[in-house]
């Protein structure tokens, strides 16, 4: 059994995988004095480098969150944990067992996690609380100082592998089908944020996620966020409007181009939830919401080139987000940048509606074959090839046009057959857009 006792003994500590939270943790652990060794399998120039021979010789795993360990995915060094009675827990684990008395805001869901977690910090620092944020956004827990309060970005493999959750607040934006291949199915993939929320104090849902309001909905402890107009809700908005109760106005959101989309306005309505949770008033938190920055290469406006905006949204890696990207630009003439490595996913459901904006769709990357058997019939699409190509074929058509006019890239594919990331997608797109003449 691992315990804070176990976890803080002296012990044969292997660190599984040496990304960016494998390097943290490492660092963390022979700080704290545990004999530690690392195994990633694609990077062999790291420090303690084990050949595994000596597996049996471990006390603890701590394996990094993408990492698989289920029965149709199992890494092998996990397998063999298994069969050897080695128990293996995740670095949110780790993090919780070495800090037993954080309070922790955790937020997750399949599309805006990011966003609602940098908000909810930026207003929290506003407000002057001691406040610290990491996890899935990209910083790793064992790189944040001592603080009062943890805001964490929580990702389903996070939550999926981990054993030891405690939170204060459990955020739970919306649940659709993604990250299918590494949960095997869709009831898995809702079973890790489930976990999530069974091991909140107060847990914070979505009005419109059926799913969510069906398992929680009713229960004590609950608070509700709604992006449209639904009283009823704890947390709602209402033309344009933050509300609270059924006459209290928050703030106005109709000028907010830093937070623009319906989709934004629940990342809002989470953030503020939160933040009255904690006691922050009004104003601070409207403040906050005003002043925040918006994350990168999430429906960031790049350029404007007489009436056309050009847009990057490349970390719409699945269909839902590019739906909310589309519905953000209802009224513009959309040039709509779309591909890379396809998630298998029910792509039309998710956006159908959203289309009738959209003027063509230029199909990149190893998904284009696919996308242009979905579209057929239903809007024009051109093979490209390359994202540059496909920029730059939109951008002459597009220049054709009169009237708002975007070019939006918000592939609703991982990036991974022509990119190292999403960010490196988002990155390319802006340097291009950057050389063009206005």
């Amino acid at each position: 059994m691992v315990d804070k006792a176990f976890f803080f003994s002296r012990r044969n500590i292997l660190v599984l995988g040496y990304g960016i939270s494998g390097r943290s943790l490492h660092t963390f652990l022979k700080t704290e004095g545990h004999n530690v060794s690392v195994y990633d399998d694609n990077i062999h120039d790291i420090p303690d480098r084990t050949n595994l021979d000596n597996l049996n010789e471990f006390d603890l795993i701590i394996k990094s969150p993408s990492i698989p360990f289920m029965s149709h995915n199992c890494h092998p060094v996990i397998r063999r944990a298994v069969l050897s009675n080695i128990p293996v827990i995740s670095t949110f684990d780790a993090f919780v067992l070495h800090n037993p008395d954080a309070r922790i805001i955790g937020i997750t869901g399949t599309n805006g996690k990011s966003t609602t977690t940098a908000l909810t910090y930026h207003i929290m620092k506003d407000a002057g609380i001691d406040v610290q944020m990491g996890g899935n956004i990209g910083i790793p827990y064992f790189t944040l100082p001592k603080a009062y309060l943890y805001v964490f970005e929580l990702s389903s493999y996070e939550l999926a592998s981990s054993k030891h959750l405690k939170l204060e607040i459990g955020c739970l934006l919306n649940v659709e089908p993604d990250h299918l291949a590494f949960h095997n199915n869709f009831e898995n993939y809702r079973s890790a944020k489930r976990k999530m929320l069974d091991a909140s104090q107060t847990k914070i849902i979505s009005f419109e996620d059926k799913w969510s309001t069906g398992n929680y909905g009713g229960m004590d402890n609950i608070l509700t966020v709604s992006s449209e107009y639904r009283p009823q809700a704890d947390v709602y908005v209402c033309e344009h409007s933050l509300m609270v109760g059924a006459k209290t106005l928050v703030l106005d959101l109709s000028g907010l181009i830093n937070l623009m989309g319906q989709h934004n306005y629940q990342n809002i309505g989470f953030a503020y939830a939160i933040c009255r949770h904690f006691g922050i008033p009004n104003h601070i938190i409207s403040k906050g919401i005003r002043t925040f920055q918006p994350l990168p290469h999430r429906l960031n406006i790049v350029k404007k080139i007489d009436d056309i905006l050009f847009v990057n949204d490349s970390k719409a890696t699945n269909p839902e987000s590019a739906a909310r990207a589309l519905a953000t630009f209802i009224g513009y003439k959309i040039y709509w940048l779309v591909g890379g490595r396809s998630k298998k996913t029910d792509a039309l459901s998710a956006i159908e509606r959203y289309l009738g904006s959209v003027q063509k769709i230029f199909l990149f990357g190893e998904a284009a074959a696919e996308f242009r058997d979905m579209f057929d019939g239903i809007k024009k699409t051109v093979d490209c090839q390359t994202m540059a190509n496909a920029l730059h074929a939109a951008y002459n058509d597009a220049s054709k046009e009169d009237g708002p006019t975007v070019i939006l890239l918000s592939p609703m594919c991982a990036s991974f057959d022509q990119f190292d990331s999403f960010e490196h997608r988002g990155n390319t797109f802006v340097e291009i857009v950057e050389t063009l003449d206005d």
